[in-house]
């Protein structure tokens, strides 16, 4: 028997629906893992949060990770989305 699937919190949604929020105020037409990185900075809550600030200045890591994402030579793998499956597919929704 396999165990339930984990459920969303209500952070991870708030976290989730931050990061799609920095996307589109960067123009962007995807997801990655660097806007969910910034949505986390930006949460002082967040434990991963916390944890970088004991060690790193959070905002400085902020200001690293734009400048990044806002220069020409900002290239991510992430960039290129792949959409799901539909219906009568084939592969059916576990297909990737």
């Amino acid at each position: 028997m396999t165990s339930p699937a984990p459920v969303p919190t209500p952070r991870f949604r708030r976290i989730v629906g931050s990061a799609d929020e920095i996307a589109r105020s960067m123009g962007h037409t995807y997801v990655g893992v660097e806007h969910l990185f910034l949505a986390i900075l930006r949460d002082p809550d967040a434990v991963p949060t916390q944890a970088l600030a004991q060690v790193a200045d959070t905002g400085e890591a902020e200001r690293h990770l734009l400048a990044i994402m806002s220069s020409a030579e900002y290239r991510t793998p992430s960039a290129v989305v792949h959409p799901r499956p539909g219906p009568g597919d084939g592969d059916g929704p576990q297909g990737r």
